[in-house]
């Protein structure tokens, strides 16, 4: 066994044994590991097996790696027995071997005999939960082709009993059309019968998601097919896999695949929840932004405008003749020159020649999304009706992609459902810009909440994301298992902070600030291109100092500005004049409005009027006050600095909430103050930190972890 900088193992006695310990990595994205030589291996593949004593959590795996059925007594559960882990070399073995997520190793042999294999035993969990709450994971239990289900079944014995033991409740595994109607109008459940009882033998509920419209869920005798209608951009012409929503055909199939699941698994116990996959290359409620084709095939995608097929231009046409009496009325909105709405076809939104002409097509693609994720929804709760559901939310809020996130809390209610956010990263600030639209919505309406990665998490992203969860107040949380298990420090961190699920609460908010949708939709410079900072970079640097709701353009017409002392504008001054007219009524009832004219100008409609401006920096506020920031928005954190002093000022602005707001900390600590009285606070940073809290005591906070006072 070699020694290395990223090798630092020595020599300990466990019990009568010698016992090599091997230190955790210390950096967040590298991992420590032991460096096996092997000087001469059998012809024709072998076995290798770790004796190791199973103290701690983790998963062990090496490099080169094996398949699923090429392993086992990977997970470890902290049994305090000394357990082995089989891997086996199938063609050739190689020189070197890499073994990471293993503590305590005692010995290593290579084989050419197959040994009996040992799966991890089932442990009750680190984690004793009180609240209900949904705790999901993944698992190995989804296969190229539903041929491989023993593939997918070897996965799932060799992680779940990890997972059970980490205190994760549900386990979540794609359920694709395609492998259940595999000849056309026969429906064959047997791969998803397995997996589902081997979740059940593990001692875990199932957590499945439905894929019908996406490419590599599609159906061989479907693909290729008179039948096959995918979406096609409008930037290159080009079709892909993943079906267009606005074909009737997708109608029929989703809905009876839906209608067939539930018949199979409705009445499931075992059935923790499902949620939704309406579209998109990973089934969110979106547009084709990247991902596979149809068999994980590369595909042509990219985030743009999928609106070129015929049916699209068809959908388009019904929508503005429901909008419009007469084509004249059209062509004065949009400065064009049609003979009749059959000459209307959908188009780049930067060629539109007005923002009405670019507000109408964006407003139709994106409610296009919106309405056939709440189909989805409908069918789904005719299918399950005792059963929670969770439309699946992805992407950071630009209109290509086709996600409303107030259209689909609201939808939601409907059911009775909830919305899962896809789109986590390792970052708390930028998680919190891009998911506090669908948060803020989701409480707002009342419907239940959940959280899920956009890929990578180390430590930082785990605890980033189980204190999004716990100051939002939270039912459902998703883990990648490798967030947890493919870096040193995530498990231990969760075995000590995930028990916070049992203290989550909605969190205590004066302030809101402005979500600019329609001039996202005007202006791609706000979430997608260079100018992206214009709304994220302000919203990150004003959460640094303090918490805030997003209040969207729906949710202001909707009446959510009663519930906060102070709107803050971040960036996007553009809106519809409904908007603006309840922006000042809420002014005119006491409302504090701060904004900044520089550089974008002061608020206005999509049709230009700023009459209302106008008359606010006249001082016609009625009860309330619109305040003027005339520093620049980027860099933010004047602006955020501005703010807080403003709020500390405010009368309105709760005491416990101004308490925060005075407290010391240094610039990497977050808070929230929530509903349960709890003061929750996240040190998102490399270096411990101390806070003096409103009470006078100083609370002192590791790295990337939470502590609630």
């Amino acid at each position: 066994m070699e020694k290395a900088e990223d090798s630092p193992w020595r020599v300990e006695g466990v019990g009568a044994a010698a016992t090599a310990r091997l230190a955790p990595s210390k950096d967040y994205y590298s991992r420590s590991a032991y460096r096996l030589a092997i000087d001469a291996a059998p012809a024709g593949g072998a076995w290798l097996v770790l004796e190791y004593v199973d103290r701690g959590y983790g998963l062990i795996s090496i490099s080169p790696g094996v398949g699923q059925p090429e392993q086992w007594g990977v997970a470890r559960v902290n049994t305090g027995k000394v357990r082995r882990a089989g891997f086996h070399f199938v063609n050739e073995t190689p020189k070197k071997v890499r073994v990471e997520g293993l503590d305590y190793l005692k010995s290593a042999v290579l084989t050419d005999v197959e040994p009996a294999a040992e799966h991890a035993p089932l442990v009750e969990p680190a984690i004793g939960f009180t609240r209900h709450s949904e705790r999901v994971s993944s698992a190995a239990g989804d296969a190229l082709t539903p041929d491989q289900i023993p593939q997918a079944l070897a996965g799932l014995k060799n992680e779940l009993p990890l997972v059970r033991a980490l205190g994760f409740n549900g386990v979540e595994t794609y359920v694709r059309w395609g492998y259940v109607e595999r000849k056309r109008g026969e429906y064959d459940w047997s791969y998803y019968d397995a997996i589902l009882a081997e979740v059940e033998k593990h001692g875990l509920k199932w957590f499945p998601m439905l894929l019908a419209g996406s490419g590599y869920a599609l159906p061989a005798w479907l693909h290729g097919s008179a039948d096959d209608r995918g979406f096609k951009c409008l930037e290159h012409g080009i079709v892909h896999d993943t079906q267009t929503i606005f074909h009737p055909f997708q109608t029929e199939y989703a809905s009876k695949f839906i209608a067939e699941f539930g018949k199979r698994y409705g009445k499931k116990p075992s059935l923790l929840g499902i949620r939704l996959g309406p579209s998109g290359d990973y089934g969110e409620a979106q547009y084709p932004a990247k991902g596979p084709g149809y068999g994980f095939q590369q595909h042509h995608t990219h985030i743009g405008y999928w609106a070129g097929d015929e049916w699209a231009q068809a959908d388009f046409r019904n929508w503005l003749k429901q909008k419009y009496p007469t084509i004249d009325a059209l062509n004065k909105e949009w400065s064009g020159k049609y003979g009749s709405f059959d000459e209307v076809k959908t188009f780049l939104p930067e060629t539109a020649l007005t923002r009405r002409q670019r507000m109408d097509f964006q407003n139709w693609y994106m409610g296009a999304m919106s309405d056939w994720c709440e189909k989805w929804a409908l069918w789904s709760r005719a299918a399950l009706p005792g059963v929670m559901i969770h439309q699946s939310s992805g992407g950071w809020g630009m209109p290509q992609v086709g996600t409303d996130y107030s259209y689909q809390a609201r939808s939601m209610v409907k059911i009775k459902g909830g919305i899962r956010l896809t789109n986590e990263g390792d970052d708390f600030a930028d998680n919190f810009t891009i998911t506090r639209m669908a948060s803020s919505a989701a409480r707002y309406y009342g419907i239940e909440l959940g959280y899920e990665p956009g890929g990578y998490g180390s430590k930082r992203g785990v605890m980033a994301r189980l204190y999004n969860e716990v100051t939002n107040g939270a039912v459902h949380l998703f883990y990648y298992l490798g967030n947890l298990t493919a870096n040193d420090q995530a498990i231990d961190a969760w075995l000590r902070m995930g028990k916070l699920i049992d203290q989550r609460a909605k969190p205590v908010i004066d302030v809101a600030a402005f979500y600019p949708d329609s001039a996202i939709k005007l202006d791609d410079e706000l979430v997608r291109y260079r100018w992206a900072g214009t709304f994220f970079q302000p919203g990150r640097d004003l959460r640094a100092v303090m918490d805030y709701d997003y209040a969207s353009e729906q949710m202001i017409l909707d009446g959510a500005l009663d519930r906060y002392k102070m709107l803050v504008f971040l960036w996007g001054s553009v809106m519809e004049k409904p908007v603006l007219e309840k922006i000042d009524a809420w002014v005119k009832n006491g409302g504090v409005l701060v904004y900044a004219p520089r550089p974008r100008g002061n608020p206005i409609t999509v049709e230009g009027d700023q009459s209302i401006a106008t008359k606010w920096l006249a001082g016609d506020t009625g009860k309330g006050k619109v305040v003027l920031w005339h520093g620049d928005l980027v860099p933010g954190q004047f602006y955020a600095e501005f703010l807080r002093d403003l709020a500390l000022k405010l009368p309105g602005i709760r005491p416990e909430v101004k308490a925060a707001l005075r407290m010391e900390k240094p610039a990497g600590v977050y808070w929230s103050v929530l509903e349960n009285g709890k003061l929750a606070l996240l040190n998102f940073s490399n270096h411990v930190a101390t806070v003096k809290t409103p009470a006078g005591k100083a609370v002192t906070i590791a790295p990337y972890e939470i502590a609630m006072e």
